[in-house]
């Protein structure tokens, strides 16, 4: 395979293991770039997940003997290196999933008593990694997607219902306001005098960004303009945005600009969600600003999972740091509000299946103190609308 699977692939695969009662591990060893996506995704459904040969021989080793939670064995005995090589690998503060000793030829074993015969596994680095992945694949509980209340789906459908499309970032809002996302003070204007004037009400300084079904400001960043500090400014900066978009892409369609209040942000973070099979949704997760742009550093998760899951769903992204920085409480409260809008956003994918084919968010604001906001939104709809159509015309 020249290319790793799919998510939808992968939740295939992970749905019959789950339907056979069998441990199933997958070894994405294809040099590609989203190798290591792949294989953390994989993981997270609840598949044996490798990325190397050997570490899945030791692997099918374990599971051969029947090993249950080898990452809880004992290692006592074993040399301060072998014990080393195993330490990240192995759960502290737990016991009772047999005991790992060393055997001939270099190779570690694997018994699941003191008097039991001893399996030979591998090499420390090859049994540390499928240890690793064995743990990973543990099955935690997750919570369901539920809708929440006040969510109306027949005034979500007002906005979403027609051709395929991607609606603009006030149409969007619009159908995800009653799923409770952390949207900042904000108003569309369609004029220079009325961006002025909401501007003076919000208070200054404010960002005014253009607002276009056709032109994101993710994908043309100087169409929005922060620290807008006086009403002529807003005038001025409505009218050149405006110009800019209409000599840029002529025959656009411009709704006008928002004009949104201002908070410092310690990370801008981007979230794409997709419908997957069985009632899932994938959620792509990565870093928003240039840099992280640039570099690629995301990562790929299901819908639901435990707090606990998206906590180390976070933490694979390098810039993890980021996120996390301000003290316990701060991580704590970073990691709720941010783990509140994922399952928010899969909610309204999940309900809206039929319709929508995906839904970003870009950014994901996380601010100093640990809350987050939305400020940027686009729902992408699909061709429900044209099959309802052509429903009464296939029947016949």
């Amino acid at each position: 395979m020249q290319s790793p699977p799919s998510a939808a692939a992968l939740v295939r695969l992970a749905a019959a293991a789950r339907a056979a009662r069998l441990p199933c591990a997958v070894a994405i060893v294809a040099p590609h770039e989203n190798a290591g996506t792949a294989t953390a995704l994989a993981a997270d459904l609840g598949l044996i997940a490798i990325d190397e040969v050997r570490p899945l021989a030791a692997v099918i080793a374990l599971l051969a003997t029947g090993a249950r939670r080898p990452w809880t064995a004992s290692v006592k005995g074993l040399l301060g290196a072998d014990r080393a090589r195993l330490r990240l690998a192995m759960t502290t503060g737990e016991r009772g999933g047999g005991r790992i000793v060393r055997v001939d030829d270099g190779l570690l074993g694997y018994s699941h008593g003191a008097t039991d015969a001893c399996v030979p596994v591998g090499e420390a680095r090859d049994l540390a990694a499928a240890l690793r992945a064995l743990a990973a694949a543990e099955a935690d509980e997750a919570p369901e997607l539920t809708i929440p209340a006040g969510a109306s789906r027949e005034a979500v459908l007002e906005v979403i219902f027609g051709p395929p499309r991607s609606l603009s970032d006030p149409a969007s809002k619009t159908a995800l306001r009653s799923y409770g996302l952390p949207f900042p003070i904000e108003e569309l204007c369609t004029s220079p005098s009325r961006a002025a004037s909401e501007a003076t009400r919000i208070g200054y300084p404010v960002r005014i960004a253009l607002a276009s079904p056709d032109l994101r400001v993710w994908d043309h960043p100087d169409l929005a303009v922060d620290g807008v500090d006086n009403a002529a400014r807003v005038r001025d900066i409505y009218r050149q945005l405006m110009t800019a978009a209409d000599t840029r892409a002529p025959g656009s369609r411009l709704l006008g600009v928002t004009v949104t209040a201002t908070a410092a942000a310690q990370a801008l973070l981007r979230v794409d969600a997709e419908p997957l099979p069985n009632g899932l949704v994938g959620v792509r997760i990565g870093f928003a600003d240039a840099h992280g742009l640039a570099s690629g550093d995301e990562t790929l998760t299901i819908l639901p999972a435990s707090a606990a899951r998206l906590e180390r769903v976070l933490e694979r992204l390098r810039g993890s740091a980021l996120i996390f920085a301000g003290g316990a409480s701060v991580r704590r409260a970073a990691i709720s509000s941010t783990a509140d809008v994922l399952v928010r956003i899969a909610a309204f994918v999940s309900a809206h299946r039929a319709e929508v084919e995906r839904v970003r968010l870009q950014p994901l604001a996380l601010l100093f103190g640990g809350s987050v906001e939305v400020r940027e939104v686009c729902v992408v709809v699909g061709d429900a609308f044209q099959r309802s159509l052509d429903a009464p015309f296939d029947a016949r």
